[in-house]
């Protein structure tokens, strides 16, 4: 048996380190849609609570909602800091926090202060709003109108 000793295509050296980098990509897409899931999950969930503390003008629970948020927004700035994207979820987290927090200020405040930190609380909540739209279609979650924030705001 004769062997063949000829010239190897070059082709297939470049095909394993752009495997590689291919499994690594979607690996990681894959883990950022699992937490962008999760984090989709968490602000749905706080957003009832937040409007729910709107109505009962419950200032505690609100200010105990934005500090809850903001582990979510932490993990975010670390990831930014990291190199890595933060997410429309990120963003969502962010604008309710602050809803929340300027909400639960402008409850215990009195006179113009309170009309303003509402005022205020309200633009955050729209941009909420806005925010959980892009992560609805970031999650691959279906579309929600999201404005139990604004309406409880307003109803004040």
């Amino acid at each position: 048996m004769q062997g063949r000793f000829g010239r190897r295509s070059t082709c297939w050296l470049a095909l394993g380190p752009a495997a590689i980098s291919l499994i690594l990509t979607t690996g990681a897409m894959a883990q950022d849609r699992g937490q962008v899931s999760a984090v989709h999950r968490q602000v749905s969930a706080a957003e009832a609570r937040v409007a729910k503390a709107i109505s009962a003008k419950d200032s505690n629970s609100l200010s105990r909602l934005g500090n809850e948020l903001g582990k979510i927004i932490e993990t975010a700035l670390q990831r930014r800091e990291n190199g890595g994207e933060v997410s429309s979820c990120d963003m969502a987290a962010h604008s309710l926090a602050f809803a929340a927090v300027t909400s639960a200020d402008g409850l215990i405040s009195r006179g113009e202060a309170r009309k303003l930190l509402m005022q205020d609380s309200i633009s955050a909540a729209s941009d909420f709003q806005k925010d959980m739209q892009a992560c609805d279609r970031q999650a691959s979650r279906a579309a929600g109108s999201h404005t139990s924030v604004v309406k409880a705001l307003r109803a004040l």
